[in-house]
């Protein structure tokens, strides 16, 4: 059986860029992606597209990214395919060499065909414990999304049905289907 050399922060910003592949830190592991398919980014846009009208519709004050990276614990970066940061919090938040120290209030995942459930679990806790107030997790394959709270509270979504995320941004309402509108 190989083991795995474990690496630190600054080990995995050191490590070169590698064309076609996408890294995460997972508790001193390198987590290898493939870069996004053509569906996963249309979920991506498409989600993105629906939380920023709702933010200008509502007021929030939260900054949207995609893909940006955090440091949600010593030897732990997650980049979520969508994430909203309160703008107080962002403004208050150090960044080392590009990597926010902290975590997002909230962080969208696109499960793609290669996410293992360990896998997810794994980034889901990873997220709660480090301070994020939901993650949203959503299933091309099935055009569904689960919502993971950090009070514990676990829900399932599917097409027909309205996401609402009272706590963080009240007022939401996101018919599922428009996360997945063109896949």
């Amino acid at each position: 059986m190989a083991t795995q050399t474990l690496l630190t922060f600054d080990e995995f910003l050191d490590l070169p860029d590698q064309e076609g592949v996408f890294r995460e830190l997972d508790e001193g592991m390198v987590i290898e992606m493939p870069w996004a398919s053509f569906p996963h980014g249309t979920i991506q846009v498409n989600g993105a597209a629906v939380l920023k009208n709702c933010l200008r519709d509502t007021g929030a004050e939260f900054r949207i990214s995609m893909n940006a990276p955090f440091r949600l614990g010593p030897n732990i970066q997650r980049a979520p395919d969508i994430c909203l940061v309160r703008t107080s919090s962002f403004l208050a938040m150090e960044v080392v060499r590009g990597v926010l120290q902290g975590a997002p209030d909230l962080a969208v995942e696109v499960v793609s065909k290669n996410d293992t459930a360990v896998d997810i679990d794994r980034k889901v806790e990873q997220y709660l414990r480090a301070g994020t107030e939901a993650v949203w997790l959503l299933y091309s394959e099935t055009r569904h999304l689960i919502v993971h709270r950090r009070s514990g509270e676990v829900r399932k979504y599917e097409g027909g049905q309205t996401l609402e995320e009272p706590d963080l941004l009240p007022g939401l309402a996101i018919p599922v289907d428009e996360f997945f509108s063109g896949v």
